[in-house]
């Protein structure tokens, strides 16, 4: 007899499952604001040993993600590609790759500074989001450690 696979929901949940509940909450408030910028996109899941990614784009591959939401045990970033511009020093971290910004409350995607990035990193990308079709969640990885 197989073992079927949980679907990919359902294997978010479990992997969100091991943070506290108030980082719960506040990915539980990020993802449908980020869905919504994002209509259409792949959410590619990341399950490392200390965090949980999940990486919005247009493909399956990973390093074609245009933002990248990190869930830590006590905190939650957002990531952008580093080339993005930032002219109001927003970004953190000395990333080769890519920059990031610590969201405290889902309101920090409304707020006029953060929502600006969001939509440069989009033109940025070169992507054009149409609502044809249903987001995606895919777990591309599993932590074997924990």
């Amino acid at each position: 007899m197989t073992t079927r696979q949980p679907s990919p929901n359902a294997q978010f949940s479990a992997f969100l499952s091991r943070f506290s509940p108030e980082i719960v909450a506040l990915v539980k408030r990020c993802l449908p604001k980020l869905r919504r910028a994002f209509p259409g996109s792949y959410q590619l899941v990341y399950d490392y040993s200390n965090s949980l990614v999940v990486a919005f784009g247009m493909s399956e591959r990973g390093y074609e993600a245009i933002v990248a939401i990190a869930i830590f045990p006590r905190w939650v970033r957002l990531y952008f590609d580093k080339s993005l511009p930032d002219p109001k020093g927003l970004l953190e971290g000395p990333g080769r790759k890519v920059r990031s910004v610590t969201i405290k409350a889902a309101s920090d995607l409304d707020h006029g500074d953060i929502e600006a990035l969001i939509k440069a990193a989009i033109k940025h990308s070169g992507v054009d989001f149409t609502r044809t079709r249903s987001s995606r969640r895919i777990i591309k990885s599993e932590s074997k450690k924990r």
